[in-house]
């Protein structure tokens, strides 16, 4: 020892005789403390994509802060980003919704209750009678709304689980106490029905929101794991440790992206035009830098490189949707 560190090695010399709290703030302080070189990685993550996972990979690390820790402090601001801009990540709608179900007049209460009526004889069951769902809830109209003024479920009301939703949670819904209402989402039907975790949504709407979002921020690692794995099928000769490091740095510059196509998105309420040039847009864009990223990593040719791109966003897209599935079942 020459100094604060190990010339050797560069273990610090500090005393670990301290305070036990002091191994928690170590930990944190490992992962959060604020590097000066974090917004040059970060900068370089875009300027230079797929580059910085190379670097890091081939053994030049100084400059860069490490993969890990990037990934942790972009996802945890993503998070933040979204909670304050009022988007929910798993949102909730019921359908119809609480305001036009007290605004509703004798006529739309009519035209509802016809469409029903058409519904039931559309789809009798094989005994001839009516179909399961008209066996739980109410008739549309005042009776939605019970003593107490709140909602409850009426016959034609649908549930729809989302990816990035804007607002606030919709008004949760009373299921009447009776047997058939038990297994009134136990079977797909129109909307998301999977039991008790549908069931929750409708009646507990905003807790269900919290729940799966913060499942969701905790089971963002397994979509780095996907990822990689799915780098491993097309690049096989490649080492596991190569696509995990690769995988981190490509989260935390896709995290970023995918903030600006969700925030951009509310412009999309003004015009369906604007909705369509989002949209293609985000594609183009998310699919660019797919292709440049496996150009700078892997160095794969141009053809290669955006045909694997399109494999890979493609079963990227449906793990996200896995994922997502298996929070709406579990966390209730």
């Amino acid at each position: 020892m020459s100094g604060k560190y190990c010339t050797q090695c560069g273990q610090s010399a500090e005393d670990i005789r301290r305070p036990a709290w002091a191994l928690l703030t170590d930990t944190v302080g490992s992962i959060f403390v604020w590097e000066g070189k974090f917004f040059s990685t970060f900068r370089r993550l875009f300027t230079h994509p797929g580059q910085v996972a190379r670097d890091y990979v081939d053994g030049r690390r100084q400059s860069h802060t490490a993969p890990i820790r990037i990934y942790l402090i972009v996802s945890v601001m993503f998070f933040l980003l979204m909670s304050s801009a009022g988007v929910r990540v798993i949102g909730v709608d019921i359908q119809p919704d609480a305001q036009s179900i007290r605004a509703q007049d004798a006529t739309q209460i009519a035209e509802r209750v016809a469409a029903l009526a058409a519904s039931d004889r559309q789809q009798p069951t094989a005994g001839g009678d009516l179909s399961a769902d008209t066996l739980c809830g109410v008739m549309p109209g005042a009776d939605e709304i019970n003593s107490a003024g709140r909602l409850v479920y009426a016959r034609d009301t649908l549930l729809q689980i989302e990816l990035f939703q804007y607002g606030q949670p919709p008004e949760g819904r009373q299921l009447p106490d009776r047997p058939a209402c038990l297994t009134e989402f136990d079977t797909l039907g129109d909307g998301l029905r999977f039991g008790p975790p549908s069931r929750f949504a409708v009646q507990f709407p905003q807790v269900f929101e919290e729940q799966v979002t913060a499942a969701a921020a905790q089971a963002l690692i397994a979509m780095v794991i996907a990822y990689a794995l799915l780098n491993l099928i097309v690049h096989p000769r490649r080492r596991v440790i190569e696509h995990v490091i690769y995988s981190l740095y490509w989260h935390a510059a896709y995290l970023p992206i995918m903030a600006i196509l969700v925030l951009g998105g509310r412009l999309g309420q003004v015009s369906s035009a604007i909705t369509i040039g989002l949209a293609l847009a985000g594609v183009v864009g998310v699919l660019g830098f797919q292709t440049l990223c496996d150009r700078g990593f892997y160095g794969s040719s141009w053809i290669g490189a955006v045909l694997r791109s399109l494999f890979l966003q493609f079963f990227y897209i449906m793990c996200i949707g896995l994922l997502a599935l298996a929070l709406i079942v579990t966390a209730y």
